[in-house]
């Protein structure tokens, strides 16, 4: 599970992270929680959602 807070500088980065552990993406349920951002951190987790 990842809060999120204006974080958009940081966030394709964490994401990518998650999804490269070795133990397999498809072993993994991973949260992504927006605090009501005010940059576009919203937009990229809209536009990740469905990795």
């Amino acid at each position: 599970m990842t809060p999120v807070y204006n974080a958009e500088k940081y966030l394709r980065k964490t994401i990518d992270s998650v999804i490269n552990q070795t133990i397999g993406f498809e072993n993994i349920e991973y949260l992504l929680i927006d605090d009501c951002s005010t940059d576009s951190s919203r937009d990229i987790l809209f536009k990740e959602g469905n990795v």
